[in-house]
């Protein structure tokens, strides 16, 4: 095999039987000779650990040295008290729990984030979203359940002028999401399963909507559903999933190597409670490129991803919207559901790198955008109308970037706290959170 094809093998191969006291002059040696993410210490290749995190600094950290046994909790909880854009003030708690399902040298780690938050616009989310991987990585278990008591603007559909140019109307609503999927290794890194997904909305309403005054406003998520033969009040997507998945990874909280990608396709019948039949894909690439031996976090991520309705017709709130994904990370720089289509295509680019040589503290930089499409429709009743313009997938891109820090929480399961800055066309927000954002 040639040398640069073995350099491949060792900087994205997935978890391997460790080796002891593999003998170095430097971190490339353990890059070659183990992995890469193995760092040179005192002559011998060992697993790369930051010094210092914030549970160590409040005295809550685990005491023994070297990585955590299998099935012990590694934990990542902290009061949520700040400001979203899409939500206001906000209170509750956030938080990554890590454990390892079997052991390390063979099993990468397993993740569960959870959000509990009440805002000053009457949000209430609650929001649990998993990946679970077993002993020796055979399955791997995603799930998104959500329960939310929410209100968003809603600006129309597509990237065009006409959504751009949208002041937007705040909608009412109440989610239950149930997205589950249970995957099987066929072959090396290869997965293949089957899931269940419903997104039911229900309590829909159009705030400030007037259509019987002097100058009608109507809401672009109420003409959508008028004119796609939809109940304005409520909206119900339930199907079954094909889906395959490879997933080389050395982490499912923060990456240091390997390559994510998977592809889906659901069937939404009605007979399993959808409000019309239709069909949806998603697919998604992943790679995390390895920027320096000595710190393995220095890392450039490259995250591209689509969702689209391939069939049928699906109620508005159900369409793709931005920062709607799993874990509500596309579109950093504008507010949750500021863009919304029939498909997206999304991109994102990010630097990740040690500010700290103990680890604690972080930084990145990151750029992003995407783009919508929209069909062309039109609604009317009794002194109004609304229209709206057809806008190509690929017509209109809006592209935001930023900086922000990473707070090293807890070193054992490499969870941050997240905290950007991110500006989009005529937007600007802050983030916070836990964990990295893909």
């Amino acid at each position: 095999m040639r040398p640069g094809v073995l350099l491949l093998a060792a900087l994205f191969a997935a978890p391997l039987v460790a080796r002891s006291e593999v003998p170095c002059t430097c971190s490339a040696d353990c890059v070659r000779d183990v992995r890469y993410g193995s760092v040179c210490v005192e002559g011998n290749c060992k697993p790369y650990e930051d010094a210092w995190s914030l549970l160590d600094w409040i005295g809550l950290a685990r005491e023994e040295k070297g990585p955590p046994a299998p099935f012990v909790l590694l934990p990542a909880i902290l009061p949520a008290i700040g400001y979203n854009p899409a939500m206001g003030a906000l209170f509750g708690v956030t938080g990554t729990l890590g454990m390892y399902l079997g052991p390390l040298e063979t099993t990468t780690i397993s993740s569960l984030q959870g959000v509990a938050l009440y805002s000053t616009m009457n949000q209430l989310t609650i929001q649990v979203s998993t990946v679970m991987m077993t002993a020796r990585n055979e399955w791997e278990l995603q799930g998104d359940w959500r329960f939310l008591l929410f209100n968003q603007k809603t600006y129309g559909l597509g990237t065009g002028p006409q959504a751009m140019s949208a002041p937007g109307m705040v909608e009412d609503f109440n989610l239950v999401r149930i997205h589950e999927t249970v995957l099987r290794k066929v072959w090396g890194e290869l997965y293949v399963g089957l899931g269940y997904r419903l997104d039911s909305y229900y309590g829909v309403e159009d705030r400030g909507m007037d259509l019987a005054g002097p100058a009608p406003v109507v809401g672009p998520g109420y003409a959508y559903n008028l004119a796609y033969g939809f109940n304005p009040a409520q909206g119900v997507v339930s199907g079954g999933t094909l889906a395959a998945l490879y997933d080389s990874r050395d982490s499912t909280i923060d990456p240091y190597r390997g390559f994510y990608g998977s592809a889906s396709f659901t069937v939404n019948p009605t007979w399993l409670g959808s409000s019309q039949p239709s069909t949806n894909m998603e697919a998604q690439f992943r790679t995390y490129l390895p920027l320096s031996d000595d710190v393995p976090r220095n890392v450039l991520g490259v995250w591209l991803y689509y969702r689209g309705v391939t069939s049928g017709a699906a109620p508005y709130l159900t369409l793709p919207s931005i920062g709607w994904d799993q874990k509500n990370r596309t579109g950093r720089g504008y507010v949750q559901g500021r863009w919304r289509g029939t498909q997206e295509l999304y991109g994102e680019v990010e630097w990740r790198f040690r500010i700290t040589s103990n680890g604690l503290l972080g930084g990145v930089v990151f750029a992003n955008a995407g783009t919508f499409a929209a069909p062309a429709f039109q609604a009317s009743g009794p002194g109004w109308s609304y229209a709206s313009e057809k806008v190509g997938l690929l017509q209109f891109f809006r592209p935001a970037g930023g900086v922000g820090l990473r707070f090293m929480m807890n070193r054992d399961s490499r969870t941050n706290v997240a905290l950007d800055f991110a500006i989009g066309e005529s937007s600007f927000g802050i983030w916070f959170n836990a964990g990295e954002y893909f």
